[in-house]
């Protein structure tokens, strides 16, 4: 598939995935890297919430199944959530097939996890942990895809880690860390 052939058929996924009232707020880019760590996509979707909206607020990342957490804390899709109390709306900004894009919504986001500036933003380390963890898993060909989560009433801030195969269940096991301090707190199946 040629370069122009990606950018239409990209284009036409978000258009498809944006609801009809969401604007564009910041210009689809080729990155020079195709899959970034988590703490540079964390880095470059905080520099264009802000440029976006000075307020803009973390709210939740995760990556997709187009880009499973590999090894080395890396993933080649991302999906990051700010919001802005100010403009009273929100700001996704997702990689996937090497390019970046942003696009802004009215309303809320959800729940503002109670993370410290520095969380804990270690893929390799969460990538350990799920290989910890769920090394059977991984034997089975299943994936790691990582997500950041805020509890309902505490808005305690948590990464959960669970395991992905294309065309099967989820891996029955979910693995929840620390968003603050990256210490596991509970493995669940």
């Amino acid at each position: 598939m040629n370069v122009r052939t990606l950018l239409a058929a990209l284009a036409a996924a978000l258009a498809v995935a944006a609801p009809a009232h969401a604007e564009d707020a910041c210009k689809l880019t080729q990155l020079s890297k195709p899959a970034l760590s988590l703490a540079d996509m964390y880095k470059l979707a905080e520099g264009h919430a802000k440029a976006w909206r000075p307020d803009a607020k973390f709210t939740s990342m995760s990556n997709t199944t187009l880009g499973l957490l590999k090894p080395d804390g890396t993933a080649a899709s991302w999906h990051v959530v700010f919001q802005s109390e100010a403009a009273k709306s929100w700001v996704t900004i997702d990689t996937a097939n090497g390019y970046l894009s942003c696009s802004a919504n009215p309303g809320g986001a959800g729940r503002i996890p109670d993370v410290k500036p520095e969380f804990f933003r270690d893929g390799a380390a969460l990538y350990a942990i799920a290989k910890e963890h769920g090394a059977a898993l991984l034997a089975q060909g299943y994936g790691v895809m990582v997500g950041t989560a805020a509890a309902p009433n505490t808005r305690h801030a948590t990464w959960n880690i669970n395991y992905h195969k294309e065309g099967a269940k989820d891996g029955g096991l979910l693995v929840l860390v620390d968003a603050n301090t990256g210490k596991v707190e509970k493995v669940l199946k």
